[in-house]
């Protein structure tokens, strides 16, 4: 059986995340891969809300450019959000134990989901640049 700490006025939310990102170090292109399944405990202390986030699981992977498959490449470069029913939510995490790569394609069965698109590495570069010569006049 499950526990979960008690806190009175509570409301438990179920969450998946995962990103790409690909960026570029000493001139090598690489990605990395997170996947994260956590649960929220929204509640109110003292007048005040308050949410309580415990991670159940997670995963990063640094790779290659050269260890990229189609698929991988494929991928928008981003953070997703799902917000997932409890029952989806420990599925996901048992198949977290078995297969946790799996993740990293997995799109759930999910209540409501957000997505957050990362700038390419080459776009931050240029920024970047264009901020550091407009900051030091040269």
């Amino acid at each position: 059986m499950r526990q979960e700490p008690f806190f009175p006025n509570k409301k438990v939310s179920y969450f998946f995340h995962r990103s790409k990102d690909e960026h570029m170090e000493n001139g090598l292109t690489s990605v990395t891969l997170f996947a994260k399944l956590a649960r929220e405990i929204t509640f109110y202390k003292a007048g005040k809300k308050r949410t309580h986030v415990e991670t159940l699981w997670f995963q990063i992977d640094d790779l290659k450019a050269e260890q990229l498959t189609k698929e991988l490449s494929d991928l928008p470069n981003c953070l997703q959000r799902y917000e997932l029913s409890e029952n989806v939510f420990y599925h996901l995490l048992q198949l977290s134990k078995s297969c946790p790569n799996e993740l990293y394609w997995i799109t759930p069965y999910y209540l409501q989901a957000k997505r957050k698109m990362f700038l390419p590495w080459q776009e931050l570069e240029q920024t970047w640049r264009k901020n550091h010569v407009n900051a030091t006049g040269r």
